[in-house]
């Protein structure tokens, strides 16, 4: 991708942030009402994916791809999860404002998950091959499903990964076990996975092909900007 290209990516995703802010500020309720609070939250969230996976991108000792990559899947699940706050939709005679709200901060959060996948995924083709870093965009889409369940249902966020890892696995790990029992939990991970893979799909189709890099990670163009 031409540098222009990424900048206007940017700017695009910059403005849909804004303008989910703005719908929320220019509402008939007082600014910073319940609504809006959330989706400065959330939307926050869901752009801290997209930092770890530029710096997944461009860091070059492989050591830190690890604990990079990590804290990157522990926070991917807040794009897509900006999809659920569609539940707080209100029937009043604001509806349309509240649509375009929720939708325009589904339609970032989307966005934002599958650019940082991206980025990671280019990363990881790049150091370790093709197969491996499709492998990565399934697995880590898969686990950015069970993710917003956790969010969701359960009430967890990112940090309890660290804070109460023991809590959070008994609790996944009770779903898991008896999915069917769960049948709302398990139904929004598959919708999420399926809706975030075609999603992903669908603009990996309209990206070109990343021109070749050298594969020796000491040259000094083997790491740079251009994951996109």
């Amino acid at each position: 991708m031409t540098a222009a290209r990424r900048v206007i990516l940017v700017a695009s995703l910059v403005a849909t942030t804004g303008l989910t802010l703005v719908l929320g500020v220019t509402d008939t309720f007082p600014p910073a009402s319940y609504p809006t609070r959330f989706f400065v939250w959330n939307l926050a969230l869901a752009w801290i994916p997209v930092l770890f996976a530029a710096a997944f991108g461009v860091v070059r000792r492989r050591i830190w791809l690890v604990p990079v990559g990590l804290l990157w899947l522990a926070f991917l699940p807040n794009a897509p999860y900006l999809m659920t706050d569609l539940v707080h939709l209100r029937r009043d005679v604001e509806m349309w404002r509240h649509v375009m709200q929720y939708g325009v901060a589904a339609w970032t959060g989307v966005i934002l998950g599958v650019v940082s996948v991206h980025l990671v995924c280019r990363r990881i083709e790049r150091d370790f091959g093709v197969l491996t870093g499709w492998i990565a965009v399934v697995v880590s889409i898969g686990l950015c499903a069970v993710g917003v369940v956790i969010g969701r249902f359960q009430r967890w966020n990112s940090w309890d990964l660290v804070t109460q890892p023991g809590a959070v696995a008994a609790t996944t790990l009770d779903w898991v076990r008896s999915p069917l029992t769960y049948v709302q939990p398990t139904g929004l991970a598959l919708a999420v996975g399926a809706l975030f893979g075609l999603a992903y799909l669908t603009l990996w189709s309209l990206w070109p092909p990343r021109a070749a890099v050298p594969a020796d990670e000491s040259a000094p163009d083997a790491i740079g900007p251009d994951l996109l």
